[in-house]
């Protein structure tokens, strides 16, 4: 079954399955054991602000959950780039999803990619939580140099990870860096549960 923009859907065995590959490969880069629920990927994905035409880009893709809405809300108008650190995964994107630019690399590496460029919308499904304080500081560095100003960042997090060092020290360089910073109620019907920061630049 293919939809009207050349997405092609497929039964959940196999990229779940796929999934979980990755994050028994690399656990810190993956974070997480299952692919996002449709609820947690429609908490993402419906408020993000861009229009046709504009550029987006998402971080971490992992199987594409997040990807398939964003293309079917494009409809073949923009850019749509998608930066993900697994050879599993991106080799998978790349298979179902050829409309997306893909880029096997390091989610920090992104500004050199959309030069002289910005992005309207930055989607995030890395684990910022697992990450180390520096990679976090890079990582964000990347996002807040490759937004327009007023552009947003959308990032998730899990609920059982919400006081822990790391994922607080997110949550506060958020707050610094962003003019406005809006956190959605808890999303019950993910696994883990999680839930999504709405962050606008300066």
């Amino acid at each position: 079954m293919t939809s009207s923009n050349g997405v092609k859907s497929e039964t959940l065995r196999g990229p779940r399955l796929r999934f979980v590959e990755s994050f028994l490969r690399d656990p810190l880069s993956v974070g997480s054991c299952w692919p996002s629920s449709s609820a947690l990927c429609h908490a993402v994905v419906d408020p993000c602000e861009f229009q046709p035409g504009d550029t987006v880009v998402e971080l971490g893709p992992g199987t594409g959950a997040f990807t398939e809405l964003l293309l079917e809300r494009m409809d073949g108008r923009g850019r749509l780039l998608a930066m993900e650190i697994s050879e599993t995964n991106i080799a998978e994107l790349r298979r179902r999803l050829p409309h997306c630019q893909t880029i096997h690399d390091s989610a920090e590496h992104l500004p050199k990619y959309l030069s002289p460029r910005r992005a309207t919308c930055i989607i995030s499904g890395l684990a910022w939580g697992n990450m180390l304080a520096a990679t976090q500081d890079r990582m964000l560095a990347a996002v807040l140099k490759s937004l327009t100003p007023g552009g947003q960042f959308v990032a998730f997090a899990y609920a059982h990870a919400t006081w822990f060092p790391t994922s607080r020290r997110f949550r506060r360089r958020l707050q610094e860096n962003f003019a406005r910073v809006k956190r959605t109620p808890i999303i019950w019907r993910n696994f883990p549960p999680a839930y999504v920061y709405h962050c606008w630049r300066k």
